[in-house]
């Protein structure tokens, strides 16, 4: 599983800083359901790995 750090020049930029201004990366997550285990990609926070939600 690969992490990408985010860059905090690429945060300013992309709007992958959290309100309160913590640390976030990249990271796979793979959920498992009824229909099988699927993975993707998720932004987090660094400090404990708590799930970014984003607005879309």
């Amino acid at each position: 599983m690969a992490t990408k750090p985010n860059d905090p020049a690429e945060s300013a930029q992309n709007g992958s800083a959290d309100e309160s201004g913590e640390a976030t990366f990249e990271t796979d997550v793979s959920e498992t359901g009824d229909d099988g285990t699927t993975v993707r990609q998720a932004e987090v926070n660094e400090s404990d790995l708590s799930e970014v939600k984003k607005d879309k």
